[in-house]
């Protein structure tokens, strides 16, 4: 006698099949053994849950993922490892709350990085990797969750012992201050480098020539070795537009359109640089599974760098357009000459 599952059952199976890679309707029909117009059926209703999302669509060659919604882009990880993520979590918060403190995001994150990076913790297959700000946890921070220590973790004491040097050495400093002494910590040029330019910034009047200063280091460090060398092509369009600017005007006067254009390109780059080091880890090696995870986030933040660059270029052209040049009269001559021809003879 054959059991017929029920919707809920089909609908498990699912989630269970896609706890660790994205897959297609076909796959997916022929692991919950069912036709392919039910299985997509399904996925329907499990999106409109917001359980899973359509990440590549061409008719019946869908590919769903399943959102898990506490790691960065819904990249799956064991069940093993959220129990000590969430552990570890809960240490550092209750730490906190001892010395009269609740940790903001930030502090949570980087506490934890220390903790996993520490070779006496035990906690380093826990996976991290290099985002916007510096080195995080794949899983990610939320102070205000209820956090609870829900496995033993062999190195209670010692991790305990890090998360307590970490407070005291932090607990007066200001969120940037806490990222830049990472980026030193850790030794990443680069995310120094977009420090300082930030720093710069910030004056009323800049440093133009010890902005450029900076930003040739930026282009230098600049890492072209990466599967994604538009980084390179996009980080050089970038300098090249801000000097040509600076030419014909103050940069200060272009301070949001600047800072708004490197924004935009440091996400682009900064994405990239998570897929390089999340795929350094073994389990996540497989890159054309990588892709689906991260593909459409890379493929949307070169677009919009690409466009801000685009606009960026656009004041550069103005100014080049409204440009004043003192013209010899034997030249201006040879302009009126020239505006007048047709090119015909």
């Amino acid at each position: 006698m054959v059991i017929r599952k029920t919707a809920e059952q089909i609908k498990d199976e699912i989630l269970a099949s896609l706890k660790e890679e994205p897959l297609s309707i076909e796959q997916l029909r022929k692991k919950v053994e069912s036709n392919w117009s039910t299985t997509n059926n399904y996925l329907e209703e499990l999106k409109k849950e917001g359980k899973v999302k359509e990440i590549i669509s061409a008719d019946k060659a869908k590919i769903y993922q399943r959102i898990f919604g506490d790691t960065y882009f819904d990249i799956p990880i064991t069940d093993l490892e959220r129990k000590k993520f969430r552990t570890l979590f809960s240490m550092v918060i209750k730490r906190y709350k001892e010395s009269n403190q609740i940790p903001n995001k930030t502090q949570l994150a980087k506490a934890a990085v220390r903790v996993i990076n520490s070779s006496e913790s035990g906690l380093s297959e826990l996976p991290t990797a290099w985002y916007l700000y510096g080195m995080i946890p794949l899983m990610i921070v939320d102070p205000s969750q209820d956090y609870q220590e829900e496995i033993i973790l062999e190195h209670k004491q010692k991790i305990n012992n890090i998360i307590e040097i970490f407070i005291k050495s932090n607990c007066d400093k200001k969120t940037k201050q806490i990222q830049k002494e990472q980026h030193i910590e850790y030794d990443d040029k680069l995310y120094q480098l977009a420090d300082n330019f930030l720093e710069l910034t910030e004056d009323n009047s800049w440093n133009r020539d010890r902005i450029f200063e900076v930003l040739n280091e930026f282009f230098i460090v600049c890492p072209i070795n990466w599967e994604f060398k538009e980084v390179f092509n996009l980080t050089e369009r970038f300098i090249s537009t801000v000097r040509k600017l600076s030419y014909f005007d103050k940069l200060e006067n272009h301070r949001t359109k600047i800072l708004l254009t490197f924004d935009a390109l440091w996400k682009f780059i900064a994405t990239c640089k998570f897929y390089e080091t999340i795929s350094l880890k073994r389990r996540f090696s497989n890159k054309s599974v990588l892709d689906l995870y991260l593909g459409g986030a890379i493929s949307f933040r070169k677009v919009c760098a690409e466009e801000s660059l685009s606009d960026l270029y656009s004041i550069y052209l103005s100014k080049l357009d409204n440009r004043k040049l003192d013209l010899s009269s034997d030249a201006a001559k040879v302009k009126e000459i020239m505006q007048g021809w047709t090119g015909e003879d």
